[in-house]
């Protein structure tokens, strides 16, 4: 959180509410550009993605050092895009490609991400890279009626110290410190659904599901009510929201919810309206391809770093238009590294290990994770309120996988540092909770 953010959120709401500026005014004319471009059913996405992708094709090998090379050596330099077929033919690269040669890119904005592989990476993305997410974005939340004007809780990794709520007036939203147990913060929690209209609870899936699930444990009925009042839905993104999550928030607090598929690299956006795990992709936003099962995308905006067929990480399954681009992609594994190894070195994908069996253990447990210590030994971490070890290590369905593993009972989840809770863990580190 930077020094400006700790000033904002600890002002009083009758203060940092005036300071709000409509967001388009702060994101100026691109965000208003990119509104505009993915409302307009004029636009062709087969022609809009050939060009774009041309044009950052020539950009590249002409200005970077990387794709010069590579480019040559592919033996593509001469390479003219004008069809999804000369795209193939474009060589696909990835982090660790690119990870060792960033002296070869320049811009103003350096970011960088761990992914869910936990794998670090540095990139510059463009100066107009927030206007053209939060354009899409917005796209996304307006099929769940959302209008900038509407309050909402937000509760990602963001630690206040002391202070339970911030209120941040360029989004419009309460901030909640998500190393807070909303349990115990019952009452400030209450007074300020009941004092302001909050019509939508956004973030991680897995730290909205930690904040219902402990709040709910001491609210009493009509207390419930109040929070579920004025919520239209909950707003998940930058993790798959698993069945246990989605299955609580449905049916416990009766919310609907949407999400959708993005990365900090920026290159696909994509949103899951259904909620059957198919997530329709924005043209306006990147170019969105599958090869040989992975998720590949192209940064065709960002001319200070492209990211060109860019390999995710991600096991996809996908559905196409007649015209041969992408209707929407099923992820189908999950990112390459969330999986463990048996005896045998044969690799088990976790969404199949935890979601894909049926465990008695989600009877009790809010959460399983699991930590790798070496080939064909596990440690399961079950958070849960029993303490009958041998029940627990029972209540596991590890039939026919070939590994030694122990459990360890946790009376809260191990959260990573940006304050998510995977499924896949280094080591255990106490969340404070």
């Amino acid at each position: 959180m930077t020094y400006k953010e700790k000033i904002i959120y600890s002002l009083p709401f009758v203060i940092a509410s005036r300071l709000k500026v409509p967001f388009p005014m702060i994101l100026g004319g691109d965000y208003t550009r990119f509104r505009k471009m993915i409302l307009d059913n004029n636009i062709d996405p087969l022609s809009y993605s050939l060009e774009k992708f041309s044009l950052i094709f020539e950009y590249a090998k002409v200005n970077f050092p990387f794709y010069t090379k590579l480019y040559s050596e592919a033996g593509v330099s001469d390479l003219k895009i004008k069809t999804l077929a000369d795209i193939e033919k474009v060589p696909i690269i990835t982090k660790s490609d690119i990870r060792d040669s960033l002296d070869s890119f320049s811009g103003n904005i350096l970011n960088n991400t761990g992914g869910s592989s936990g794998e670090p990476f540095s990139f510059y993305i463009d100066k107009n890279a927030q206007a053209r997410e939060w354009a899409h974005m917005h796209s996304i939340w307006e099929l769940k009626d959302y209008r900038i004007t509407d309050l909402k809780v937000t509760i990602t990794g963001t630690d206040l110290g002391e202070r339970i709520f911030g209120y941040h007036p360029t989004q419009n939203e309460f901030k909640y410190n998500a190393y807070k147990n909303s349990g115990i913060n019952k009452t400030e929690i209450l007074e300020l659904f009941n004092k302001y209209r909050i019509s939508y609870i956004h973030g991680y899936p897995s730290a909205i599901y930690n904040f219902l699930y402990e709040l709910e444990k001491v609210l009493t009925p009509q207390e419930k009510v109040i929070i579920q009042k004025n919520i239209r839905a909950c707003l998940f993104g930058s993790e798959f929201p698993t069945p246990n999550i989605v299955k609580y928030i449905s049916t416990v607090w009766k919310f609907d919810y949407i999400s959708w598929y993005g990365h900090s690299e920026k290159c696909i956006l994509a949103y899951d309206l259904l909620k059957d795990n198919n997530y329709t992709p924005f043209y306006t936003y990147g170019f969105t391809e599958v090869a040989q099962h992975r998720l590949i995308g192209t940064s065709y905006h960002n001319f200070d770093m492209p990211l060109i067929r860019y390999d995710t990480g991600d096991i996809v399954s996908a559905d196409y238009y007649s015209n041969g681009l992408i209707k929407s992609f099923k992820i189908t594994e999950g990112r390459i590294g969330e999986f463990i190894i048996d005896r045998k070195d044969n690799k088990i994908p976790l969404t199949a290990l935890i979601f894909g069996r049926h465990h008695d253990a989600f009877d009790f447990a809010r959460y399983i994770q699991v930590r790798q210590i070496k080939a064909g030994e596990v440690i399961f971490y079950i958070t849960t309120s029993e303490t009958d070890l041998v029940k627990v290590e029972n209540s596991l369905n590890l039939q026919n996988i070939d590994i030694s593993f122990k459990v360890v009972i946790l009376e809260n989840p191990i959260v990573s540092k940006s304050g998510k809770i995977q499924l896949l863990v280094e080591e255990y580190e106490s969340t404070g909770l």
